[in-house]
C-alpha cells in the first residue's frame, strides 16, 4: 500500500514539473519534461504534440523575453535545430 501511495504522489506531482510552449517556426505545441533542465549544454527530453512522441535534444541557448523564454536546441533524433517559445 505504501508503494502505491508513493507512486500516485509521484504521478500527481509530474505535471507540475512540465513546461509548455510552442515551436517558433512550426507553430506546434511542445512540452519540456522539466523546466530546470533547460540550460545550455544540457540534454532534455521534450514531447512534440504534432508527432505525438518524445524526443531528445541538446540545449544550445536560453533567452528571456518579457513573459516568455526562448530556447534554441539541437534535436538529436532528427538532426534539426529548433527554437521553442516557452510560457514564463
Amino acid at each position: 500500500m505504501k508503494t502505491l501511495s508513493i507512486f500516485l504522489l509521484a504521478l500527481l506531482a509530474t505535471p507540475a514539473l512540465a513546461w509548455d510552449g510552442q515551436d517558433a517556426e512550426q507553430g506546434t505545441n511542445i512540452m519540456l519534461s522539466n523546466r530546470d533542465m533547460a540550460a545550455p549544454g544540457k540534454e532534455i527530453i521534450y514531447y512534440d504534440y504534432s508527432k505525438e512522441e518524445y524526443r531528445t535534444a541538446e540545449v544550445t541557448s536560453v533567452y528571456g523575453f518579457g513573459k516568455s523564454v526562448q530556447i534554441e536546441l539541437y534535436d538529436v533524433d532528427t538532426g534539426i535545430n529548433r527554437t521553442f517559445e516557452m510560457e514564463e
